[in-house]
């Protein structure tokens, strides 16, 4: 067959565009996964920094004596 090299051809141009496509794709999630790792880490560790800044909070209170705020939400009657 005379276009077989033709057709051969071809077929190996979309085949890498398809790689290409699929490299560009998978490079774009692999950066997605390590922002939302990072994203992931820094809420775990405001959360820390949080528990420490109201363990800190809760002392000060208890140190001038302030009297416990009510409790928040629905209050049953």
């Amino acid at each position: 067959m005379a276009t077989a090299d033709i057709r051969f051809k071809r077929i190996q141009r979309e085949y890498r565009t398809l790689q290409d496509a699929q490299d560009e794709l998978f490079d774009k999630v692999d950066s997605f996964e390590a922002a939302l790792l990072g994203l992931t880490e820094m809420v775990a560790e405001n959360s820390r920094q949080i528990a420490v800044l109201n363990e800190k909070l809760d002392r000060l209170m208890a140190h001038l004596d302030v009297p416990p705020k009510p409790p928040a939400g629905f209050v049953k009657e």
